[in-house]
């Protein structure tokens, strides 16, 4: 059977308006545009295996998300019972508190990614760390690269995550940022020889989670 050629140049601009839409699609790059955090009371369980300066042995760490005021405003912050970790709306790390609150650390300006996240995207961040017992100021940069978007399986299950490497004076860590959840599915942390703690590493994966955007 014949069709007349008008019909027929219709079919073929059809079939060429599909293919472009269906190759925009997969060529579509994963993007987070900003943080998203969870909402306060939620709760996340990590498995963590130390060795050197961050411990010996494997331990499952309870996480929760809550709020505190911080040099006179309201903040996030994730808490554990080895430390709390003040952040701002937009997830920068703030200040690091001991379990019973008090100052440990202040980052100024605060430790945060840049957004938006996509493969590829690299970039480097002046702060300078307050250790305030000691009053001390020590100036650093950290350089992060955004190395893949892929599925990652750990005990809590499998989800979509950013695969982020980040350095800074004497560590090396590998991170599997969830967007969808706020929080990391897995880590993999490093001290070098210059980290003023020592060697050591820490594997971390999420157990389960309990977080409801």
């Amino acid at each position: 059977m014949k069709f007349p050629v008008s019909f027929r140049l219709q079919l073929a601009t059809a079939s060429l308006a599909a293919a472009l839409v269906a190759g925009g699609c997969s060529m579509m790059a994963p993007k987070a545009e900003r943080y998203v955090a969870p909402p306060v009371g939620s709760t996340w369980v990590q498995a963590q295996r130390n060795t050197g300066s961050y411990g010996s042995g494997t331990a499952q760490v309870p996480f929760k998300r809550g709020e505190r005021m911080w040099q006179g405003k309201m903040m996030g912050t994730i808490e554990s019972p080895q430390q709390i970790i003040v952040s701002a709306a937009d997830g920068g790390w703030m200040a690091i508190l001991s379990p019973e609150g008090k100052p440990l650390l202040s980052y100024d300006p605060p430790m945060n990614f840049s957004y938006p996240l996509v493969v590829g995207k690299t970039w480097t961040s002046s702060h300078r760390l307050t250790v305030i017992p000691k009053d001390q100021v020590v100036p650093f940069d950290a350089t992060w690269k955004v190395e893949a978007y892929e599925d990652v399986t750990v005990p809590a299950g499998t989800f979509k995550a950013f695969k982020m490497s980040a350095s800074s004076f004497g560590f090396q860590d590998m991170y599997w940022f969830v967007p969808e959840l706020g929080i990391y599915a897995k880590q993999s942390l490093r001290r070098t020889d210059k980290s003023g703690y020592g060697p050591g590493t820490r594997e971390v994966e999420l157990v389960s989670q309990s977080i409801k955007k």
